[in-house]
């Protein structure tokens, strides 16, 4: 059974592989079921016994992206975890290094004619994370937590896609020194709220 399940996911991880690779030389508008069972070197058959249809497949792999995205974020972190600000270090996070090693999806992002729906991704599935597991202590007395963790979400997301467009021209270390200092400019440190394991 076990080895059944693992067929299934290498088929599906070829298919999703081959659509990435075709929207990246097509655009999304113009791939077809044909264009991804050749490319990926199945018929037709296989692709239907896993996805409906494309925007089936899409589905599939958005969530496991935004999935991918907050487990690589909160990887490093304990539940009810206190982490202060002026000791994190290029280790403090994953993110950035799992999109480097996953940038055929994520220079999906540059073009127009791409997956609906993916621009939002990135910049949501972070807010989310920021809303759901961490109570940054700023440093300033008041601050308006949703908008703070609005803004930083969508800086974020801005930045990343910055280094997306320049071809990744830094490592990823580098970048996570950047975003350390940034956050170094408003905030002492961040509690981890209860993680979510599932």
């Amino acid at each position: 059974m076990k080895s059944n399940s693992n067929q299934a996911l290498r088929t599906k991880n070829f298919l999703k592989k081959a659509f990435i690779e075709l929207v990246h030389k097509k655009g999304f508008s113009a791939v077809t079921v044909k264009d991804i069972v050749e490319y990926a070197q199945y018929n037709r058959t296989t692709f239907y016994v896993y996805y409906q249809n494309i925007f089936d497949l899409v589905e599939e792999l958005m969530d496991e992206m935004s999935e991918a995205i907050q487990y690589n974020s909160m990887s490093k972190y304990q539940s009810d975890s206190r982490v202060k600000v002026t000791e994190l270090t290029t280790n403090s996070f994953e993110l950035l290094y799992y999109i480097y090693d996953h940038r055929d999806y994520f220079t999906l992002l540059l073009l127009e004619d791409t997956l609906p729906h993916i621009h939002r991704q990135l910049p949501e599935a972070i807010f989310s994370l920021l809303k759901d597991q961490f109570n940054i202590e700023y440093g300033v007395s008041f601050v308006d937590d949703y908008s703070q963790k609005r803004y930083m979400a969508y800086g974020t997301a801005g930045l990343i896609l910055d280094w997306i467009a320049k071809d990744f021209d830094v490592t990823p270390s580098e970048m996570t020194e950047r975003f350390i200092r940034i956050l170094n400019t408003f905030a002492r440190g961040f509690v981890i709220k209860e993680i979510d394991t599932h």
